[in-house]
């Protein structure tokens, strides 16, 4: 009689522990089901924000750079507000990169729209290599000003274009880095 209800109660305790694993195995699959995807136009790594006269300034370190036929880009955002605060006064700002000369690389810029779209147009105004006072050669490129009016949030996309052609796939520009220097110098618009 003890054997009956010593084997009534394993096979209860075996299905019990049977039901919690089954009910964990749909449970790790139901939630394992799960999965949200998103797109955003703004795939942004830097962000600057002029709410008064500011010089903001990034360093990038470009050295995951490989010779290919397709494009590197890099996305950044210049605006006039950081969450609900905005500039009190309209700013104006200046847009000068600056990189080393380490590699053979050429640059584009594009400002709210995509390189890939069609009609797009390289904001770039000047591009210039010139040596500094140690003897390193620098390349200084500038846009045009662009202001920010303080009555509305502006935020300006920028989309970094960098070409290392495949035809540079060689060992003498193994292992070197370029660096790319963001700077933003904002200032109060004034009436002259």
């Amino acid at each position: 009689m003890v054997n009956k209800k010593l084997r009534r109660l394993y096979a209860k305790l075996i299905i019990l522990v049977l039901c919690v694993l089954i009910i964990a195995r749909i449970f790790v699959l139901v939630l394992s089901k799960y999965e949200s995807i998103s797109n955003s136009y703004a795939n942004v790594d830097i962000a600057f924000y002029l709410l008064k006269e500011d010089y903001k300034s990034m360093t990038l370190n470009l050295a995951s750079l490989l010779p290919r036929d397709n494009a590197y880009t890099f996305e950044f955002s210049i605006g006039n507000q950081a969450g609900d605060d905005i500039a009190e006064v309209d700013l104006e700002y200046e847009l000068t990169l600056r990189t080393t000369t380490n590699l053979p690389l050429t640059y584009e810029l594009y400002m709210n729209e995509s390189y890939t779209d069609s009609g797009a147009t390289n904001i770039i105004k000047e591009n210039t290599v010139a040596q500094d006072e140690d003897g390193t050669y620098f390349r200084t490129i500038t846009t045009e000003k662009i202001i920010l009016p303080y009555t509305e949030g502006i935020t300006n996309l920028y989309q970094l274009v960098v070409y290392f052609p495949g035809d540079y796939n060689q060992e003498i520009y193994q292992d070197i880095i370029e660096l790319l220097e963001i700077n933003v110098n904002g200032q109060q618009v004034t009436d002259e």
